[in-house]
């Protein structure tokens, strides 16, 4: 699962509410493994909020991804241990080149399947940079050096999906814009910029709602008043090795979840073994 929880779930004020009830759904949904994004003054008090979620939810926290930019807008993989082992961890996997960090873990799942779980916040102000953190991605595509590792990625990966139905971005306001278009010849605002998405899928990278033929969900545009336009911006993306272990693929979409972020939780469900479909 991937959840970017906005601002760590903290309000104007020091209103902690948000977070709370954060806690409570994901306690109630028992992820195995949870990539979790913004999370914006968290490493205060020893990272005390972090532990505070992974205690009430029954897991384990990674040492954090540092976002290397911006507002401190960190990253955290939590597993949970009853179902899930690690076995490497590297919390700066792209030595400084993304805007809020890259991780990278290796785990093993229910003593069967081994994978490695990639997590990060793509840059949300650039298509440009957005498209040179997808190049360090790509690799993990497909085989690698002889190695055809099982590869998942999960994160705000800030772009629509490569086939994703074209939002009319012209009902939000031109400043806005920027972060999500492409410009023309003529210095004017186009359609989506979807390279990074693009870049990925042709390296190998699928998406469990296309491989299910499931129609893609709405993860975002819901919340703010100045950026009500329903489009996708977060996503598990599984390599050219795990596509046979995909069983299943949701966005949590109700009342409550859009009460808890700008953003709406992920889950793809994977089986330990190779499913015929």
């Amino acid at each position: 699962m991937t959840f970017n929880i906005r601002t760590g779930g903290i309000d104007t004020g020091g209103d902690e509410r948000r977070r709370q009830a954060q806690i409570e759904f994901l306690s109630d949904l028992a992820p195995d493994v949870l990539a979790l994004q913004e999370l914006r003054g968290w490493d205060q008090g020893d990272w005390r909020r972090l532990w505070e979620l992974s205690n009430a939810v029954g897991m384990v926290p990674l040492p954090p991804v540092l976002s290397q930019r911006g507002r401190g807008n960190h990253l955290a993989l939590l597993v949970r241990p009853e179902t899930v082992r690690v076995q490497g961890h590297d919390a700066d996997a792209g030595r400084g080149s993304f805007y809020h960090g890259l991780g990278r873990v290796r785990l093993l799942l229910r003593d069967e399947l081994e994978i490695t779980a990639l997590f990060t916040h793509l840059c949300f102000l650039s298509g440009d940079e957005r498209l040179a953190e997808a190049r360090w991605l790509t690799g993990y595509g497909d085989t690698y050096e002889g190695d055809a590792q099982r590869v998942v990625l999960l994160g705000d990966l800030n772009t629509i999906g490569v086939s994703d139905r074209e939002p009319e971005w012209d009902r939000i306001p031109a400043n806005l814009r920027s972060r999500h278009c492409q410009l023309t010849l003529n210095g004017k605002f186009g359609v989506t910029d979807r390279r990074a998405i693009q870049l990925l899928s042709e390296a190998g990278w699928r998406d469990p709602f296309n491989l299910l033929g499931l129609e893609p969900h709405r993860t975002a545009g819901y919340w703010s008043p100045d950026e009500l336009l329903d489009h996708r911006s977060d996503f598990v993306l599984v390599n050219q090795h795990l596509t046979k272990n995909v069983t299943g693929a949701i966005v949590h979409d109700t009342a409550q979840t859009r009460g808890l972020s700008d953003h709406l939780p992920v889950e793809v469900r994977l089986s330990t073994r190779p499913v015929s479909r």
